[in-house]
C-alpha cells in the first residue's frame, strides 16, 4: 500500500508512524492527530451503523403502513444512537413536559456533546499512542514500566535507557546540584505515597498484569474477574425457585414464534472467567498504548449474531375465522451478524493494530 503523503504538511513536527494511505477499515475515521516528534496520539471514531437502519425495524412499533397496507412489524432492539436520543429529547422539550428544558437548551447540550465529547455520528471513539524511543532497550524498559507502575508504583519504574530506577534519580550527583536535601526528601516521600495509592487501587480491583505476546510482539496485558461470570456462578449455588404453572407468568409473546420464520438467534456463549485487556505492545523501538488496544479482547467476533439493520423479509399469514379468510403481512428482519451490519468487531480491531505494528516495524 502507498504511504500517506497528502497530509504530511498538516502533521509537520509530529512523529510519522508510516501508516499507509486509507489505512482504516470501512466505517472508521481519523478524528485528530496530536503529539511531538517522538510521540503521536491518533484519535479514531467508528461510524454508528444504526443511523442508517431501516426506520420500520427500529421504530419500536408493532405495526406500520407500507405502501398503503398496514403490516405487522417484528422489529429489532437496537442499542440506540445519540442522534436518536437528541432528536427524541428535542421533541419532548418542545411539548413542554420537560421542565427547565427547551429545544434551544437541548440544542446547546447537543452541540457541547458533539464538540467536547464525541461526534454523535460515532458509536465508539478510541485513541492510540505511538512513542518512539532511542533504542529497542529503552522501549523494552518502557513496556516493563506499564506493568510495574500499577503493581509496584512510581518508585520501581525504570528510567528508559538508563541504569537504575526512578528513586535512584534523586541520588544522582548532577541532580543534587539543583535540588536540596529537603526537596529530595519531600519528592521521595510524595513518590512513595503515590506508589502506595497505585498499589491499593490495583489490589482493590483484584487486577493482575502480566507479559505475553500480541500479534507476535511483546505486550503487557491486564486481567480482572468478570462480574457476569461471578454472578452466574453464584446463581448456580442458589436453589431454583418453584414455579406454579397454574399461575399467569406474564411476559411477551411473538405470534410467529415457533413457526420457523423469525431469525434464529445463536445461543450466547458462557461468560469468560476473566476480562482481559491489552495495555501496551512493543514493536522494536516503538511502544504502542491506548484504548484501542483494550478492544482487542473485549470486542465480540464478527460472526456474532445480529438481525439485519436494513434488510427485511415478508411472511404472509392466512387465517380463516368463521368462514372469513384474513391475511396478515408480517415484516421480519433477516438473519445477519455484527460484521455485516457495520458494528465494531474483534477481527477489525486486530487488523487496525496489525497495520500500526507493520507500519512502525518498517520504521525501525
Amino acid at each position: 500500500m502507498a504511504k500517506e503523503t497528502g497530509r504530511k504538511s498538516q502533521y509537520k513536527g509530529l512523529l510519522d508512524p508510516g501508516l499507509p494511505k486509507n489505512w482504516l477499515p470501512k466505517n472508521w475515521e481519523e478524528i485528530s492527530r496530536t503529539g511531538s516528534n517522538t510521540q503521536i496520539v491518533i484519535n479514531l471514531g467508528h461510524i454508528d451503523p444504526e443511523n442508517q437502519a431501516n426506520s420500520i425495524l427500529v421504530s419500536g412499533q408493532t405495526t406500520a403502513n407500507v405502501d398503503g397496507e398496514t403490516v405487522s412489524v417484528h422489529g429489532i432492539a437496537p442499542k440506540g444512537t445519540m442522534t436518536k436520543f437528541f432528536d427524541s429529547m428535542t421533541k419532548m422539550a418542545a411539548t413542554g413536559w420537560m421542565e427547565g428544558y427547551t429545544p434551544e437548551k437541548i440544542s446547546s447540550i447537543r452541540k457541547d456533546f458533539n464538540t467536547k465529547i464525541m461526534n454523535e455520528k460515532y458509536d465508539t471513539s478510541v485513541m492510540v499512542s505511538i512513542t518512539r524511543f532511542d533504542s529497542v532497550g529503552s522501549a523494552k524498559d518502557a513496556l516493563e514500566n506499564q506493568m510495574t507502575l500499577p503493581t509496584q508504583g512510581f518508585g520501581a519504574l525504570k528510567i528508559p535507557g538508563a541504569d537504575g530506577k526512578v528513586t535512584n534519580y534523586f541520588d544522582n550527583e548532577y541532580v543534587k546540584q539543583y535540588i536540596s536535601e529537603d526537596q529530595r526528601k519531600l519528592l521521595s516521600e510524595m513518590m512513595k505515597k503515590a506508589s502506595e495509592e497505585y498499589k491499593v487501587k490495583t489490589k482493590a480491583h483484584n487486577m493482575n498484569f502480566y507479559k505475553d505476546t500480541v500479534c507476535g510482539y511483546p505486550a503487557v496485558l491486564s486481567e480482572i474477574d468478570n462480574p457476569e461470570y461471578l454472578r452466574q456462578e453464584e446463581a448456580k449455588k442458589r436453589p431454583k425457585p418453584t414455579v406454579d404453572k397454574n399461575k399467569f407468568q406474564g411476559g411477551g409473546f411473538d405470534p410467529l414464534a415457533g413457526k420457523g420464520v423469525l431469525p434464529k438467534k445463536s445461543k450466547p456463549l458462557p461468560p469468560e472467567k476473566t476480562i482481559k485487556g491489552c495495555v501496551a505492545i512493543q514493536a522494536g523501538q516503538y511502544l504502542i498504548t491506548g484504548t484501542l488496544l483494550s478492544m482487542l479482547f473485549m470486542t465480540p467476533r464478527g460472526d456474532t449474531f445480529h438481525e439485519s439493520l436494513k434488510k427485511t423479509d415478508k411472511y404472509i399469514e392466512r387465517e380463516k375465522v368463521e368462514g372469513q379468510m384474513y391475511t396478515t403481512t408480517h415484516v421480519i428482519p433477516v438473519e445477519s451478524n455484527i460484521a455485516e451490519e457495520g458494528y465494531v468487531y474483534r477481527e477489525q480491531i486486530e487488523k487496525i493494530v496489525s497495520i500500526i505494528i507493520d507500519s512502525v516495524k518498517g520504521k525501525n
